[in-house]
């Protein structure tokens, strides 16, 4: 009788996963699989036998073969396998955020983690900024004072992009103090430029070209931007567009002549 108990049948798909993927889905005798995997005809034996009561493996004219449920499953573990190794790669960046941190599960899922390192500390930046193309549309929410993003979208504003900005106090006094050519080209370009009296903990954006969208989520702390999350998954891109949407609601338009500019 076929297990119909998850926790039994992941358990047995971790056990014998080297032995169900050398299975594979034309069949083949045992042994070819003792010869594909680095284990005994004996543990071959009992890991086919586990792997039919799971309904993983079923016996084929060629021998053995993987199941629909199985080839299903294995796909799904390797996708977790990946998306597990992703995180713990990013493992400081989000063991340092509170349990309650507010980011959707779509935002994970397939997703690229780029953080910041010793010897790339401004790589999260950078990979962001590559994403504003003249060909994008661009939304983005900016947190803190990152001048070679904001120069990112303004380049890519310049070439005929639409872009809408959403900055912070910090940001803007920073834009006027110290880079009003970089304002100035923004205006200039008709970009949409909003003024957020919060401080989100996260930075957001979505570039929209003619192949498709892209997310981003950028995490900062005082030192600068930890880590930036990339997916191009329709909901994470819906994620990040509302959480834009919802700091817009709050936020207002940048005066068009911002004090400490020149009239």
């Amino acid at each position: 009788m076929v297990s119909n108990n998850p926790t039994d049948v992941l358990s047995t798909l971790i056990q014998r996963e080297a032995v169900l993927y050398a299975v594979d889905v034309t069949g083949c005798d045992k042994r070819e699989v003792t010869d594909a995997v680095p284990a005994s005809r004996s543990t071959v034996d009992r890991s086919i036998r586990e792997l039919e009561d799971t309904g993983l493996v079923t016996r084929s004219a060629d021998g053995y073969r993987r199941t629909l449920l199985g080839e299903l499953l294995l796909s799904e573990y390797y996708r977790f396998k990946a998306q597990t190794a992703e995180l713990l790669s990013a493992g400081d960046v989000f063991a340092d955020l509170p349990p309650e941190a507010d980011i959707a599960s779509p935002m994970l899922d397939d997703a690229t983690i780029i953080t910041a390192t010793q010897a790339t500390p401004h790589q999260p930046i950078s990979s962001l900024g590559a994403l504003f193309t003249e060909e994008s549309d661009i939304r983005l929410l900016c947190p803190a004072v990152f001048p070679q993003l904001i120069r990112a979208v303004a380049t890519a504003a310049t070439e005929q992009s639409t872009a809408e900005l959403v900055l912070t106090e910090p940001v803007v006094t920073s834009l006027v103090d110290s880079h009003g050519e970089t304002l100035a080209a923004l205006r200039e370009a008709g970009t949409d430029l909003k003024l957020l009296d919060a401080t989100p903990r996260y930075g957001f954006a979505v570039a929209e070209g003619p192949t498709g969208s892209t997310a981003g989520l950028l995490i900062t702390d005082d030192s600068g931007a930890r880590a930036l999350i990339k997916n191009s998954g329709s909901e994470a891109v819906a994620w990040v567009n509302e959480r834009i949407d919802h700091w817009c609601s709050k936020a207002t338009d940048l005066p068009s002549q911002t004090p400490g500019t020149a009239e």
